[in-house]
């Protein structure tokens, strides 16, 4: 009853079954962390919904929380507001993508980004990764063959969605440099920043050493996924070379939501121990999930992840026990996976 996309919406989807598992979207289930509703409630009594002019506030606390949390140095002439990871990322494979380009896409990946892609009336070239010992890695070789001329942006999911990889330096930088010797522009999708498992650190692309690289590159982040802020519509990047910048800024039109901007701002400002709390919790929940599907479902790969709150899981085995000759038979449905959905409602 709350227009809530991973519950509401599938529910729809599903209206002659009892809807079982919100695991469509990448959302979290815990209400709002209260600094963020207490400030919403504050501004609604300003009764005044005009233009936004003063975004300060909201700049000074992004580049407080980049510096307390990942130990970025951000200058806050680099940073864009904007309403959205999508809007911004589109304008940046816009800015450096002819007609007939492409982007280049690490995957298992989200598939948001091939509808940038289309958005931006652009193609895509996949590079597809390995599982070694139960964990995704780049084919370094694959990857660099894969940097022909037509691709001239290669998108970099930090953490990576959905397999879970928090990326290391090493790696960062061998993606960063291998675009560089290519003449293409990095764009690093990195929403999930906050969500890293124990054991792990996350990175930002724009702290690599090599100050060459960090200037090749643009970064998009948003707290969508650390506050479960999606609906308020509010994004930000950033990029420490001012060409690259201004080419994207000409791409993309930056007006936003009050609302969101209140709210990012407060979440930044007063919400760090409500984070540190649901983000341990999240860390024992993908525990929990990792022991229950080793134990009761044996024919399910499990990569366990290292950061953002998804859970990979390869059910192809399970597809292939089945047949897709009687899936297709018993559901009438264009694919396999398509058939496999309806398993989550009864």
């Amino acid at each position: 009853g709350s227009s809530c996309a991973r519950w509401d919406g599938a529910a729809r989807g599903y209206p002659e079954g009892v809807f079982k598992y919100g695991m469509g979207v990448a959302s979290q289930d815990f209400e709002c962390a209260p600094c963020i509703t207490e400030a919403l409630e504050e501004r609604i009594k300003h009764h005044n919904w005009g233009y936004l002019s003063d975004r300060d506030g909201l700049v000074a606390e992004i580049v407080k929380w980049n510096g307390n949390r990942n130990q970025l140095d951000l200058d806050p002439k680099t940073i864009t507001i904007s309403d959205g990871v999508y809007p911004g990322m589109i304008a940046a494979m816009r800015a450096f993508t002819p007609p007939g380009g492409k982007t280049l896409i690490i995957t298992p990946a989200y598939s948001g980004f091939y509808t940038m892609a289309r958005e931006a009336n652009i193609g895509t070239v996949d590079s597809q990764m390995k599982r070694i010992d139960g964990r995704y890695e780049v084919d370094w070789a694959d990857l660099e063959a894969k940097m022909t001329p037509d691709v001239r942006t290669l998108v970099v999911c930090n953490p990576q969605n959905p397999t879970g990889n928090v990326w290391r330096e090493d790696e960062l930088e061998r993606m960063g440099q291998l675009a560089l010797d290519h003449n293409i522009v990095v764009i690093s999708d990195e929403i999930h920043a906050d969500i890293v498992r124990k054991g792990h650190k996350y990175t930002p692309f724009a702290a690599l050493k090599n100050k060459e690289i960090v200037n090749n590159s643009l970064s998009f982040c948003a707290i969508s996924k650390t506050f479960n802020m999606a609906g308020l519509k509010n994004a930000y990047y950033y990029s420490s070379n001012p060409a690259l910048l201004g080419r994207v800024n000409q791409q993309h039109w930056p007006d936003v939501s009050t609302l969101g901007v209140v709210a990012t701002e407060a979440a930044y400002k007063y919400g760090g121990e409500w984070f540190d709390q649901a983000n341990a919790y999240m860390d024992d929940n993908h525990t929990f999930i990792e022991e229950y599907v080793k134990t009761n479902m044996p024919r399910v790969g499990y990569t366990r992840n290292e950061g953002t709150y998804m859970t990979f899981l390869d059910f192809s085995q399970v597809i292939a026990a089945i047949g897709p000759e009687e899936l297709m038979a018993t559901y009438g449905k264009a694919t396999p996976e398509d058939g496999f959905q309806d398993w989550l409602v009864y």
